[in-house]
């Protein structure tokens, strides 16, 4: 009895032997690109079926599969998962109920899945079928970038392709924002599942405008290399026509690179009475270019070009753009030596303002300049000198050749270091090969011009002053207040006389005759252009005060020293022999304030000392704290004619909420240029923005008013109004 008792037992023991031993190795599977590894708590084998139990970990090159329970053929290869399944697909994590998948190729099938791809997208799916590393064909999918059930936002497919390094394309599309619908179907749905740069279309954007009606941007996103992309959009207008813009970037070196820019569109809906002089096809195009070519050697580009003078007003976004006068464009390269510089350029523009052709172009221009140095043989002269050639080129008006040449030396005596003395001596040579003979007015009426005749002279004109210039200093230790440590008091004033005549100055034309009033910081006769005529003897003094500031440098730490306060006043005089009643100019003055990181004032203006009073005022000032952001501005100029003040504000009421306004009013006017109110929602996985916008009518135009709603989607891209708005 015992005997036969013992034949059961022993065949139990053995069983129970085997699985341990299964249990305590790993399984090997050959399959087609690298074997597959099993491990299990527990591993019972019948025939060649595999069951693994508890903890179940299948691997094969970069993906992994986990779950509770997995039944694997060993000759055929498949495999079923459940409880618990987890699917690691390279970077890529994917779950469901169950997984059938085979080992041997690599393909299978996720019910009820979820994937994970980094960095943050989700797509999930009734049915998730593998069909190749890290490729997925789905049936009734979603896909997000949101987290929680349900997602703030979604899109739903029918059926759908998705590359997990790549992108999704599906159809039977539909958008919803958590439960509800918002677009119940659209045919088609693409989106790059961005961890590099993808080729392909962009979510189209939408506006309205009541001046250009309602539009939509269409763009497209081309990455052509890993130096160059482009985005091409299609832009119609319901009021104006079909539009197209585009923008291509690239880097062809670390010290050559640049960005072009385009748009055109056919105003085939505009309405004939608002049109004017404007012409059908509009559009305009910009390039910049900078390259590097050695430590010395440079180039650059920076073209503007534009179809018409209103098109910047009608189709620019900023007021920046929209008001700017000029569209100007310059191709030029610089050489620097040790000190010296030789530029070489072309410069064109378009004057927005008149439809003239009054422009005076550059080109080429070439400009020669040494800076002030020490002349051999004589260390105590310091000498410079600027030296140019241009060709100036224009339809309406004088133009011609112009080549100037002005050196000057310097005499540097400093007087028991109180103050230095520096005596100066120059000369400038100038050749015209024309010569102004009269003046008129164009067929308007307006514009002055030029009436002139080829005629080659030469200008000469001799120079002679002195600068006079003193620095008082004196350091405050203020204990730490404010967190300054110390103050350091500045005062630099500065006095200079320069008498300037010569021969042969009749008749030059207005290429360049300079103008403007002193600039308190700038050099003495700045505003003197190459063309000026006439004597000129004239005194001009400054005073500048500054206050520099040191914090208080705690362990480790290096203290930071920046300009707190600066006040400057500047004026001219006219030294007989000049015959005007009115010898002084304008008090100019320029105050900064600084005190910290969270306030800044910037002003300059003018007096006029003869009783006409404040010449003109510029002022900024801005103002950070906490979570709010203000900065306000004014320009006032009597002469000019122009007066108007601006102002922005930008507050962070919470973590989700942002509220921005600004405003640019013409006070001379009486009306408003432009104004704008937005809001914008952040959350976890997108963006909300809406801001209305008006723009004032300018002369006999109409006003315009815009509301633009756009959507920024967690990397899908946004949706809404046109870029920079």
């Amino acid at each position: 009895m015992m005997r036969i008792a013992t034949g059961p037992a022993l065949v139990f023991a053995c069983l129970v032997l085997t699985t341990s031993a299964l249990a305590q190795a790993p399984v090997t599977v050959p399959a087609e690109g690298g074997d597959v590894s099993i491990l299990a708590d527990r591993m019972d084998q019948v025939g060649s079926l595999l069951i693994g139990i508890g903890n179940v970990e299948i691997t094969k090159g970069s993906s992994r599969l986990t779950a509770d329970r997995v039944e694997i053929n060993r000759e055929t290869g498949e495999a079923v998962a459940q409880g618990k399944v987890i699917f690691y697909d390279g970077q890529d994590r994917l779950l469901g109920d169950r997984i059938d998948y085979n080992l041997k190729t690599g393909t299978g099938v996720v019910y009820n899945g979820s994937a994970f791809s980094a960095p943050y997208y989700r797509i999930s799916g009734e049915r998730m079928e593998r069909v190749g590393e890290g490729v997925y064909n789905i049936q009734r999918g979603v896909f997000t970038t949101c987290e929680g059930d349900p997602p703030l936002w979604s899109f739903g497919v029918g059926r759908a392709t998705a590359d997990l390094d790549d992108y999704i394309v599906g159809r039977d599309a539909s958008f919803w924002v958590g439960k509800v619908p918002l677009i119940p179907w659209v045919p088609f749905f693409a989106a790059a599942l961005r961890r590099e740069r993808q080729s392909g279309f962009l979510f189209p954007t939408f506006g309205n405008s009541s001046r250009k009606g309602v539009f939509a941007r269409i763009p497209y996103y081309w990455a052509i290399s890993d130096s160059q992309d482009a985005t091409i959009s299609l832009e119609p207008y319901s009021k104006r026509g079909v539009g197209a813009g585009g923008e291509y970037r690239y880097i062809l070196s670390e010290s050559n690179r640049g960005i072009a820019q385009g748009f055109f569109i056919r105003e085939t809906e505009r309405d004939d009475r608002e049109r004017g002089d404007d012409p059908e096809n509009r559009g305009n195009v910009i390039w910049k270019h900078a390259w590097q070519i050695s430590p010395r050697l440079s180039f650059k580009t920076d073209l503007n070009m534009v179809t018409d003078d209103r098109f910047y007003r009608e189709y620019g976004d900023r007021l920046r753009e929209r008001s700017q006068q000029r569209a100007e464009s310059n191709v030029f390269a610089t050489y620097s030596g040790d000190s010296w510089n030789l530029v070489g350029r072309a410069f064109w523009y378009q004057d927005l303002t008149t439809l003239r052709p009054v422009e005076l172009q550059r080109a080429p221009e070439i400009r020669f300049q040494s800076f002030r140095q020490p002349i051999r043989g004589a260390s105590a002269l310091l000498f410079e000198t600027e030296a140019s050639f241009t060709n100036f080129v224009r339809d309406v008006g004088s133009d011609g050749r112009r080549l100037d040449l002005h050196p000057r030396v310097f005499l540097p005596i400093s007087v028991d270091g109180y103050f230095t003395v520096t005596p100066f001596v120059g000369g400038r040579a100038t050749y015209y090969d024309t010569r102004v003979i009269g003046n008129r007015l164009t067929l308007n009426g307006r514009i002055p011009v030029e009436e002139t005749r080829d005629a080659s002279f030469v200008r000469a004109l001799g120079e002679v002053g002195a600068d006079l210039e003193a620095r008082a200093m004196r350091i405050y230790d203020v204990g730490g207040a404010a967190g300054i440590s110390r103050l350091q008091h500045l005062i630099e004033p500065r006095v200079n006389i320069t008498e300037i005549q010569g021969v042969n100055d009749k008749g030059l034309p207005r290429w360049d005759p300079g103008g403007g009033l002193v600039n308190p910081l700038a050099a003495p006769l700045a505003d003197i252009g190459v063309d000026r005529f006439g004597r000129i003897s004239r005194l001009t003094y400054s005073l500048t005060n500054r206050l520099n500031a040191k914090t208080v440098a705690g362990p480790g730490q290096e203290a930071v020293r920046w300009e707190l306060v600066r006040f400057s006043l500047a004026q001219t005089y006219d030294l007989p022999p000049n015959k005007h009643s009115e010898r002084f100019g304008d008090l100019a003055g320029d105050l900064l304030i600084e005190p910290n990181q969270h306030f800044r004032f910037r002003g300059d203006a003018r007096y006029d000392v003869y009783g006409r009073g404040i010449q003109s005022v510029n002022s900024d000032i801005s103002a950070m704290f906490w979570d709010v952001t203000a900065t306000a501005g004014t320009r006032f100029d009597d002469r000019a004619n122009v007066e108007f003040v601006r102002g922005e504000i930008l507050a962070k009421l919470s973590r989700y909420l942002d509220v921005r306004a600004s405003t640019n009013y013409d006070i001379k006017a009486g009306t408003n240029v432009e104004s704008r109110v937005g809001v914008d929602v952040h959350c976890q996985c997108a963006a909300i923005s809406v801001t209305y916008i008006n723009r004032g009518a300018k002369g006999v135009g109409r006003s315009e008013d815009e509301v633009n709603f756009s959507v920024n989607l967690l990397g899908v891209g946004q949706v809404g109004s046109r870029p920079g708005q």
